[in-house]
């Protein structure tokens, strides 16, 4: 890491995003680093970017020099951490600055864009979808119990008996 470059270190603006980010870390990285890496990237890559604006803003001319130190820092920052920046793979960078985006993959030389799909494609997937026929549910209709039928039941009964005894009987 170049010496040259440590003054943007005292920035109060880059200081309090490296506090920030590490309180961060620090309380939510198990998470980040099990089940969403790309959040790690998305804020690795806006501390690059505030690192990127100090130091253009204190070492014009010198924009090369300056996306090496910053990516060399935030590098050995994130082993301090604990983090080994080959493991992580995923990250959103869509709409970030190109800078930024080297910067990122300097750090993380392993890591991929996350695939987030347009709008159109979302709509041509529904339409070209068959589609999605729900079957109506229609409730129970009661049917309300004549209390004559139990009695006809026995009646049939006593009769059909009465018919077989006196059959049995001759």
């Amino acid at each position: 890491m170049s010496r040259e470059f440590e003054g943007l270190l005292g920035s109060t603006r880059v200081q309090a995003e490296l506090r920030e980010f590490e309180e961060w870390f620090k309380k939510y990285g198990e998470h980040i680093l099990e089940f969403e890496e790309s959040k790690l990237v998305i804020r690795t890559a806006w501390l690059a970017r505030v690192m990127l604006d100090e130091g253009y803003a204190l070492f014009p001319g010198q924009e090369e020099g300056v996306r090496t130190f910053v990516a060399s820092f935030i590098a050995d920052r994130l082993r301090g951490l604990g983090v080994d920046p080959r493991q992580v793979t995923r990250g959103d960078l869509h709409g970030t600055r190109q800078d930024v985006v080297e910067v990122v993959t300097r750090i993380y030389p392993n890591v991929q864009q996350t695939d987030r799909p347009s709008v159109t494609s979302i709509l041509q997937q529904e339409l070209t979808k068959p589609p999605k026929v729900e079957r109506a549910v229609l409730p129970a209709l009661r049917v309300e119990r004549s209390r004559a039928r139990p009695l006809v039941a026995l009646l049939l009964t006593l009769l059909l008996s009465s018919l077989l005894i006196i059959l049995l009987s001759r």
